[in-house]
């Protein structure tokens, strides 16, 4: 009986990794993250230990959304460790160094996991809503990855940043360097937050280059073979 339901387990988790039906739940969390709990995350307090939960949960979807690259998941398994790891070393401990691994190790894990996205949503086969959903999750994760390297430029030079008086409320500013990371992306640009350091200039550059590119000559292209 018992080996039974194993079974059906396991045939109900294959079946639902296959369908990509983790795409889905990946873009419903990155845009909850993302949008409305790291926003609203304060230094102290219970959205601060929310926004770390969300952030493990994040990792765990995305290493389940990758699950059929097996050559990649140990190492999306390994980097998820360390990112969740630092991170909540650096929810409890506030130290600076920890910080940096946490950022660096999150920022390595969204990018590989950005990669591997791409890869699963153009492999063979019929184009489903699904994959549109994965597609339009790397969409969220390149300003959340943007976002994560602006952290570390500033952990090493606070004064990569120019920031309205106004604006900054954290030290250091996490929430409003992931703000100025989706403005750029989507070159929205407001101008309470501007790129001081060279490499800040660059980085921001290249981001509004990828934001504009990819939802131009990807998200289009997906979306045509999903009509069809």
């Amino acid at each position: 009986m018992i080996g039974q339901h194993v079974t059906r387990a396991r045939h109900g988790w294959h079946q639902w990794v296959d369908s990509d039906h983790g795409l889905a739940a990946l873009l419903f969390f990155l845009v909850l993250y993302g949008f409305i709990i790291y926003p609203l995350a304060g230094e102290n307090g219970k959205t601060d230990t929310l926004a770390a939960s969300s952030f493990s949960i994040v990792l765990l979807l995305g290493v389940l959304a990758t699950t059929q690259h097996k050559g990649a998941r140990m190492g999306m398994v390994a980097l998820a460790g360390i990112a969740f790891t630092s991170h909540w070393l650096h929810f409890f401990m506030r130290e600076h160094v920890v910080h940096v691994i946490a950022a660096a190790a999150a920022a390595l894990f969204f990018g590989f996991l950005s990669i591997l996205i791409i890869a699963r949503v153009f492999r063979s086969g019929g184009i489903t809503i699904y994959r549109v959903y994965g597609a339009i999750a790397v969409y969220v994760l390149f300003g959340i990855l943007w976002g994560e390297f602006y952290i570390l430029l500033y952990l090493f030079e606070p004064s990569a940043f120019y920031f309205d008086p106004a604006t900054q409320s954290g030290e250091p500013p996490i929430s409003e360097l992931i703000y100025f990371s989706f403005t750029t992306l989507t070159t929205l640009g407001v101008g309470d937050i501007l790129p001081v350091h060279p490499m800040a200039r660059s980085l921001t550059t290249l981001e509004a280059l990828v934001g504009q590119l990819y939802p131009a000559v990807l998200l289009a292209r997906l979306v045509t073979l999903y009509q069809k």
